[in-house]
């Protein structure tokens, strides 16, 4: 508010784009006083001693005011003086500290850090030493103590073999009696089978013969499976035969009935003519309906053309279509020609009437001049200055020359005194009032150029009126040639108009009635063209009132039944050689297979004789022999396997015995008297604790070698923070570790001598504008209570310097006056007066003005100063939050100045700046929400979170948009609770699709699903 009050006061004391304002306003009147004095002034004798007593005053008066300039140049040098002087001593007394410590090095500012943490890790890396060495002598100590098998280590794998195979020699001895049993029971069930087949192969066999007796009398595995192939075609070939002669029966049957069903089908009439005839009939469409639709619409547009012509025509419709009319463009033209005209004349009115009611106001200003005084032209001093001239002449011819005698009666001496008074009182009253005169010269031209325009005005209005004659003329043969002699040129376009569209609706009336008689012809053919063909057909003719379409339908039925007819024929035609062609094919596989039979019982028999069965055995029996001998190859099979077993079983306990004793010499494990697996269980056992002291000791081996590792490392550390700590004393140049910490502190002492005296220099620098060495020169040998005494004294002097200074400009100004106004008039000098009056005034507003512009540039600097404090991470973020939302189409947010004022805009991301103007609604709605959001932002780093509620906010955002602003309410909510209320349930969808499910919740409050809102989860 202070700065935009400051603008308003210097703008109304002086814009640069303005002529009203108060400066420019005394600069205009000081020109014109300046003017009138420079136009009144008259100079005389006295020019020489004003002009030197004016250059003396002015001399005194430039001498003064420099010595006054030097004296407050010396003011500013001792003010100056006296800021710097302290800030001098300050960094002498700093220097002699800082010359005290120059012994002490200047450390870094994390020395002491450094000191602190390698005094701690050396301690800790002792205390690690002391750790590693008490826990490595007990791990040497139990390592002595441990005693380990290695035998039984060496002979590990052996071990868990024999232990793992313990359980199958136990499995071996309980299942070996059992096998041996099943073999003897396997031997009798053979004999027995073999018996079956024939007691003779089981007579006289050893139990040893069994096996190879048994599998050289079984029948090979391609006799029995040429038995199988033969056993199945017969089974084929009897299903196939019966299948042959049922089906022989059924084609007999179907061939009896087919023939049957043909006699009894009627005889097809032929239908081809008839067919082309109907397509041919029916080819153009509905040819009826077609005809009654034109004849409707050929009715409907006869009355609609005479309903129309009637509105346009008092004559006949044809009469109308037949009438020659004039162009469009015509028309046209004469109607732009009547509005050219009338234009023109409203023109030369608006024009006539502005010189008349001119002519009366120059005419009043004229009469109001003349009342004020007698008014003197040129004219008339000329028309003086002439008689004059001539009374003169004729003095000179009468008294002087002698060429012509006087007048008697009349005195030319008086006469030409009389016209000398009047000519000379005319010049006066011309030259006293000049610019009445001018005025009033000016007015009476003004006023006879006028009266000349209006008559040009006149004779344009006859020019028109004679255009009016011809137009007239013109357009009243074309109403004439129309019949409508009241026809506006504007209404007959219209009329124009309405009359071709009356013709073309009238040509396309024909075309109509041209169709309805084509089609008229086109249905008698087709009538015709079908009446042969139903009578050819045998069918009834079309009768007189039957319509064409009742006839077409007719001729399809019965094309329809003459071609199902024919099919169904052809059909049982087909059937009968089908059947006859099957039962054709169905003897002949019947004899094929009678062939096939004989073949098949010569290799039958030889077949039944490899079986040891007669050639006339049945399938059946075939069957049950080849179950015996398969029985009897499986109880072999079972043989063999028991057999196998036996052998196994034997096996594996006599290796696992030789396999044990063989170990127990290796490791020198006494038998004593327990069994086989309870060595191997002892072994084993022997084994895990041989193990678990291995694992012991080298688990004690690591231990030692990690214990050495740490040992070494604490070593290596505390040797590392030793030289460390050495590099520190060698830094501060000290011997014990003890002195470090009061090194450190002078140290820090100096570093903050050094800082001080730097700022102090910078300030000299900055506060005198010129470098250090002419400050210090400057001040060098000053002292500050001298200083101070001979500022004041200066200031007394400069106090009384300025009021002689006034006296002597009081001085100058009278001289000025005086010399100005030596013309002894007082209108040069009242017009001095006011100049050096106006020119005072415009001193005291220019100083106004500066200040005023003063003030506003220092508050501008500290609001800006503030601004950019305070509001320049706002704007950044507003920018961020901006470019976001819009989804780059704005790339961010800048201040911008207008009228040295400051604005906010949009920036492009081509760079390109918008202002507020330039914006959509939504938009700068969006570009208010990203100030708010980052204002709000701002203000949650400094306080309490408070919630925040949002009311329909996205109403004029599009849902790409309200995603994005969505999103950046989520990471608002993250700081604080943003509840956002909306009655618009789309943004529920949209926050469904682009928010985590943790970061909002939705709440209805009401029972309408209309009135929705989102919460989104801090």
């Amino acid at each position: 508010q202070l700065s935009g009050k400051l603008e308003v006061e210097a703008s109304d004391l002086f814009n640069p784009r303005g002529k009203k304002s108060e400066i420019q306003v005394a600069l205009k009147e000081l020109e014109e006083q300046r003017k009138r004095a420079r136009e009144a002034t008259v100079r005389s004798s006295a020019w020489e001693q004003t002009e030197r007593t004016k250059r003396q005053a002015e001399k005194k008066h430039a001498e003064l005011r420099a010595e006054l300039n030097r004296w407050r140049e010396e003011q500013r040098r001792l003010s100056r003086i006296i800021a710097h002087l302290p800030l001098a001593a300050e960094r002498a007394a700093k220097l002699r500290e800082l010359a005290t410590l120059a012994t002490i090095p200047l450390l870094p500012p994390e020395a002491g850090q450094q000191r602190i943490e390698t005094e701690e890790r050396l301690r800790a890396a002792a205390d690690n030493q002391r750790e590693a060495r008490a826990a490595l002598e007990e791990l040497r100590r139990q390592r002595a103590q441990m005693v380990v098998r290695e035998a039984l280590l060496s002979h590990a794998g052996a071990i868990e073999r024999l232990h793992h195979a313990a359980n199958d020699y136990r499995g071996t001895l309980e299942r070996l009696p059992l096998i041996e049993a099943d073999l003897d029971a396997a031997r009798q069930l053979c004999v027995g089978q073999l018996a079956e087949i024939d007691p003779a192969l089981a007579a006289d066999l050893a139990p040893t013969e069994l096996s190879e007796r048994t599998r050289a009398l079984a029948p090979v595995p391609t006799a029995r499976a040429r038995v199988q192939a033969l056993l199945e075609e017969c089974d084929k070939r009897s299903v196939q035969s019966e299948q042959l002669e049922e089906r022989e029966r059924e084609l007999t049957d179907m061939r009896q009935r087919l023939r049957d069903e043909l006699e009894t089908q009627p005889i097809p009439v032929p239908f081809e003519a008839l067919d082309q005839a109907r397509e041919q009939a029916a080819a153009p469409g509905d040819l009826t309906g077609q005809c009654i639709q034109l004849a409707r619409e050929i009715a409907a547009l006869e009355t609609a053309l005479v309903h129309e012509a009637a509105s346009l025509w008092e004559g006949t419709l044809d009469e109308l279509i037949a009438l020659r009319v004039p162009p469009l463009a015509t028309v046209t033209e004469i109607a732009d020609r009547y509005r050219q005209w009338a234009e023109a004349e409203r023109s030369l009115k608006n024009q006539d009437g502005i010189l008349q009611r001119d002519i009366g106001e120059r005419e009043r200003e004229l009469c109001e001049l003349a009342a004020v005084a007698e008014i003197v032209t040129h004219d008339q001093v000329r028309q003086a200055r002439q008689t004059r001239d001539e009374d003169w002449r004729r003095i000179r011819r009468g008294y002087v020359e002698r060429t012509m005698d006087p007048v008697p009666g009349q005195s030319p001496l008086d006469a030409f005194e009389a016209a000398m008074r009047e000519a000379d009182r005319l010049a006066d009253l011309l030259h006293a009032d000049a610019t009445r005169a001018a005025n009033v010269e000016s007015l009476r031209q003004r006023i006879a150029d006028m009266q000349r325009a209006r008559s040009d005005c006149a004779s344009q209005f006859a020019t028109l009126a004679a255009e009016r004659n011809q137009l007239d003329t013109r357009w009243k043969g074309i109403a004439e040639s129309l019949r409508q002699p009241d026809l506006s040129p504007g209404a007959a376009a219209e009329w124009l108009g309405k009359q071709a569209l009356l013709v073309e609706r009238s040509a396309h009336l024909e075309t109509l009635r041209r169709e309805r008689r084509e089609i008229g012809a086109a249905l008698a053919v087709a009538r015709q063209t079908l009446d042969r063909a139903l009578r050819k057909c045998g069918l009834p003719a079309l009768s007189e009132d039957e319509a064409l379409s009742v006839a077409l339908g007719r001729a399809k039925v019965a094309i329809e039944q003459g071609r199902q007819t024919a099919m169904a024929r052809a059909k049982l035609d087909s059937g009968i050689r089908q059947c006859e062609a099957e039962r054709r094919e169905v003897a002949a596989k019947r004899a094929g297979l009678a062939e096939k039979q004989a073949v098949w019982r010569t290799q039958w028999d030889a077949a039944m004789r490899e079986l040891r069965l007669s050639p006339q055995a049945l399938p059946a029996e075939a069957r049950v022999r080849l179950d015996q001998w398969d029985r009897l190859v499986q109880t072999l099979q079972k043989l063999e396997s028991l057999s196998g077993e036996v052998q196994r079983e034997r096996t594996t306990r006599a290796d696992f015995e030789s396999a044990l004793a063989e170990l127990t010499r290796a490791v020198g494990e006494a038998a004593a008297d327990r069994t086989a697996d309870r060595i191997a269980d002892t072994l084993y056992t022997a084994l895990n604790e041989a193990r678990d002291a291995d694992r012991r000791r080298k688990q004690a081996d690591a231990a030692i070698v990690r214990e050495q590792d740490g040992l070494d490392r604490a070593e290596a550390a505390a040797a590392s923070q030793r030289d460390r700590l050495a590099e520190l004393l060698r830094r501060a140049g000290v011997e014990s570790p003890d002195e470090l910490a009061a090194v450190e502190e002078q140290a820090t002492h100096k570093r903050r001598l050094a800082e001080r005296v730097t700022e102090i220099e910078e300030q000299l620098v900055r506060g005198a504008a010129r470098p250090l060495a002419e400050v210090l020169a400057e001040i060098e040998g000053e002292d500050l209570d001298a200083t101070h005494a001979r500022l004041d004294e200066l200031e007394t002097t400069i106090r009384e310097g300025e009021a002689e200074l006034e006296t002597a400009y009081a001085v100058c100004l009278d001289a000025r006056r005086a010399f100005d106004a030596i013309d002894g008039g007082d209108v040069a000098a009242q017009a001095q007066q006011g100049a050096e009056e106006t020119a005072a005034r415009i001193a005291r507003q220019s100083r106004a003005y500066a200040r005023a512009r003063l003030a506003g540039a220092v508050v501008s600097r500290v609001v800006q100063a503030y601004r950019e404090q305070h509001q320049g991470p706002v704007l950044r973020r507003a920018s961020e939050i901006f470019a976001r939302i819009t989804l780059g189409s704005f790339s961010g947010l800048e201040m911008d100045y207008q009228d040295d004022r400051q604005i906010l805009v949009g920036k492009r991301p081509d760079e390109v700046k918008v202002g507020m103007d330039g914006l959509s609604q939504g938009t700068r709605d969006q570009l208010f929400l990203a100030l708010r959001i980052a204002a709000i932002e701002e203000h949650l780093r400094e306080r309490e979170a408070v919630p925040i509620a949002i009311d329909d906010l996205l109403v004029q955002f599009d849902d790409d948009r309200a995603v994005a602003t969505l999103g950046v309410l989520a990471e608002l909510a993250r700081c604080a609770q943003v509840l956002f209320f909306t009655h618009h349930g789309h943004l529920c969808e949209l926050a469904t699709a682009a928010l985590p499910p943790d970061a909002w919740r939705r709440h209805d409050l009401s029972a309408d699903p209309g009135s929705l809102a989102i919460r989104v989860r801090p």
